[in-house]
Parts: structure tokens; sequence; C-alpha cells
């Protein structure tokens, strides 16, 4: 969103406030819950962007990042930085993805991809489309048993939660939600 689309929203959530009786001092935390960066990673799945609910994070101060489209059951992701600079270094970047179990989570994740040496040249490059069913040679891939696998195959119909973690002298991991197809 640009600043302003965000300072109108937050005008119009002012104005919303106002009529219903808010304090300022509430309407002041939605605005700064609005403007406040949860991550500094920029995520896709299969080409479409990984996104808050503005509303919702200015409403309880935090909303999980969703795709809005359903997945394939072979995803591609693709990341990238909105400033670089504040990541300096990175050792480590790797990826679970957790099946959806009991209106939750599962603790144990379907798979957990991570890079196939410690070599920093490497790890997942920003700017860069990963195919997860077929993991380039760098990258190494378990399953929910903690067997190698040569890359991710989703159950159909089914939700899951990506936990992307990116490691450095900043390090940064962002929980994105997917439905596959």
């Amino acid at each position: 969103m640009t600043k302003r689309m965000i300072g109108m929203a937050i005008l119009t959530i002012g104005f919303v406030g106002v009529g219903t009786g808010c304090s300022a001092g509430s309407m002041l935390s939605v605005g700064k819950n609005i403007m406040r960066k949860d991550s500094r990673l920029i995520v896709y799945v299969d080409g479409m962007p990984a996104e808050q609910n503005k509303l919702k994070k200015g409403a309880m101060g935090y909303a999980k990042f969703k795709v809005k489209g359903t997945c394939s059951t072979s995803p591609s992701f693709k990341f990238d930085f909105d400033d670089p600079a504040k990541f300096g270094r990175i050792t480590s970047t790797n990826m679970q993805i957790h099946q959806a179990f009991e209106a939750d989570y599962s603790h144990q994740p379907e798979f957990t991809i991570y890079p196939a040496t410690q070599d920093s040249n490497q790890l997942m490059k920003p700017g860069t489309v990963y195919n997860l069913g077929a993991l380039p040679s760098n990258m190494k891939c378990m399953n929910f048993e903690k067997q190698p696998c040569n890359g991710v195959t989703l159950k159909p119909g089914m939700d899951y939660m990506m936990v992307f973690t990116v490691a450095g002298d900043k390090s940064d991991s962002i929980q994105v939600l997917i439905s596959t197809k």
C-alpha cells in the first residue's frame, strides 16, 4: 500500500472511531499498528504475494500473512527483502511447512527445506523463484517422518502454514498461510 492509501485508511478508521466513541489514544494505536512492519521479508507463493489484512492488523496489532488464492500441491516460492542492508551477512535460509491440524497447525512440519551445505553462497537467494516440488541441488528436503525427499508434495484441499527464516547479522521469520487446490 502506498503511504497515501495508508493515510486514507487511518483517516477513515479515525472517522469511524469518533462516530462510535473511540478515544484518540485508541485511534493512535490503530495507526501505529498499521504502520509497524511485522516482517522485512516479502514472500510470493505460486506468484501470489503473502499479505496481511490491514484492518485486522490495525485493530488487533497483528494479522498473519496469507496468500489469497489457492496454491498448487508443489508450489513455487520466491522471497525478497524490503531493505537488504537491514540483514547484513546471511548465514542460513530454511523453511518449514506445517499442515492444518485441529483448528491450528501441526507442531511437526510436513516438510523441512534447508541448505545442502554450510556455504553461504549456496543459500536461497532473494528474487529467485524456487520450485518446491523439484528442489535444486543446493537444497535438501525432509518429510514428516524425517526421511530425505526430492521436494514438496502437499495434499490437495488442505491448509498449510509456511515458516520461512533468514538468519544473519539480523534475522527474520515470516509465517505464511496457504491453501492448496
